[in-house]
């Protein structure tokens, strides 16, 4: 008995150590870093992105430097995108088919000369330089034009036939363009409505936003008060949000517990350049309603989730057997030391 513990203690060990040294490993064996190349027209020369003052009609090349820093060969897929503004409130540049919402100014998208998206095979210890012509529009643009070029690198340490999840590596570069027109923007944030809503088994209110103009909007700080009758005030918080240019974006405030009712919200935002507005939202939800989240928040788990609950039991399952069986021969040890006493 005492030797089947002693095995499964190690066993255990084993387990633990070929898990933590195998994340270890993906992490140094695929590694990568990248650098823009700036140009003579870079704006601000104390920034690592790309912020280019560009003439009408005339062409510029943004370069990249991509350096595998691992031990091994990598591949990397290198593309342009247009900025956005993801649902929890920063500004992303890695969806291909992003759209600008209502912009008189042309998406960095439409400006790309060539291929948009871009393979690379990079070996361990190399450098590859890649590089993305564009052409300014025809005529000057008031704000910016803002968009990214994203890298990304699969760094999975295993694939599975039964479970494809893949732990990819990312990286992104700003690009800002500016043109002469030198006129003031300011941001046009508008508050469309607020609607019902589960996210990540939570249960709250969801604001769809839009920011009309061709700005950014950095360093937000976002405060709401939400009432509901027979409900304390809910008051919230949040900070450093981002805005893109020309986007729309759902905002998620999470409400324990969500009643039947009509909720009232003001909601303020207030930038770092100093820019702040006010909204306001009525809101009645049905308790059908909650019933329909109730339903799809437990069906909408994730597989990945299902994972670890799954795993998390099992690891419960071996603990426990661990210290039943080590008990029980720790018990049954001690019981013979004391028969073998007896017979003396």
């Amino acid at each position: 008995m005492r030797k089947f513990v002693f095995v499964l203690s190690l066993l255990l060990g084993l387990v633990t150590i070929f898990s933590v040294g195998n994340i270890a490993n993906a992490a140094e064996n695929k590694s990568y870093s990248i650098q823009a190349i700036l140009p003579d027209t870079q704006q601000n020369k104390g920034v690592s992105y790309f912020d280019l003052h560009v003439e009408p009609g005339k062409e510029e090349t943004l370069k990249l430097l991509i350096a595998n820093t691992g031990k091994k060969d990598l591949t990397i897929t290198t593309e342009i995108n247009n900025a956005y503004t993801t649902n929890s409130g920063t500004i992303g540049y890695d969806k291909y088919n992003a759209k600008l919402y209502k912009s008189q100014n042309k998406p960095l998208s439409s400006l790309v000369e060539g291929k948009r998206k871009i393979k690379s095979e990079v070996k361990s210890g190399e450098a590859k330089e890649v590089s993305f012509k564009i052409k300014a529009p025809e005529e000057s643009f008031s704000g910016i034009i803002l968009g990214g070029i994203t890298t990304t690198a699969d760094v999975s340490a295993s694939r599975s036939s039964k479970m494809d999840i893949e732990n990819q590596v990312r990286y992104v570069k700003g690009v800002v363009l500016h043109s002469d027109n030198d006129a003031e923007v300011i941001p046009e944030m508008n508050l469309l409505r607020g609607a019902p809503k589960g996210f990540n088994d939570t249960k709250g209110i969801s604001f769809a936003f839009n920011n009309t103009a061709p700005i950014n909007v950095n360093g937000v700080k976002m405060d709401a008060v939400i009432k509901h009758r027979g409900s304390k005030p809910i008051k919230y918080h949040a900070e450093n949000l981002q805005f893109a240019p020309n986007s729309q974006f759902e905002y998620f405030i999470p409400i324990k517990p969500l009643r039947p009712g009509v909720y009232s919200t003001e909601l303020t935002i207030t930038s770092d350049a100093g820019y702040k507005k006010t909204f306001t939202n009525k809101l009645k939800i049905t308790q059908g309603k909650i019933e329909a989240l109730n339903e799809s928040t437990n069906e909408s788990v994730s597989p990945i989730r299902w994972i670890v609950i799954i795993g998390s039991l099992l690891v419960i399952l071996v603990v426990g057997l661990w210290f039943f069986l080590y008990f029980t021969g720790k018990k049954n040890g001690f019981k013979k030391q004391k028969n073998d006493k007896s017979l003396m």
